[in-house]
């Protein structure tokens, strides 16, 4: 595990905690634009919605399924 933890969308500064309370990420992403500008945490809060963590390794190895 790496020290480094991904548990927000820097864009619009809010954190994966925040978000989890919509019911899937289209609906997040259409109030907050989250995901959209840099799309950087996207596959992160893809591994959210599915999983329901709110912070993940910077290398996690299930990212690859959502990309």
């Amino acid at each position: 595990m790496c020290d480094e933890m991904v548990n927000r969308c820097e864009c619009i500064s809010k954190t994966f905690e925040q978000l989890k309370g919509f019911e899937n990420l289209e609906a997040a992403q259409k109030a907050t634009a989250c995901g959209v500008e840099c799309e950087g945490c996207l596959p992160y809060l893809k591994l959210m919605f599915a999983t329901g963590e709110t912070a993940f390794d910077l290398d996690d190895p299930r990212l690859v399924d959502y990309q």
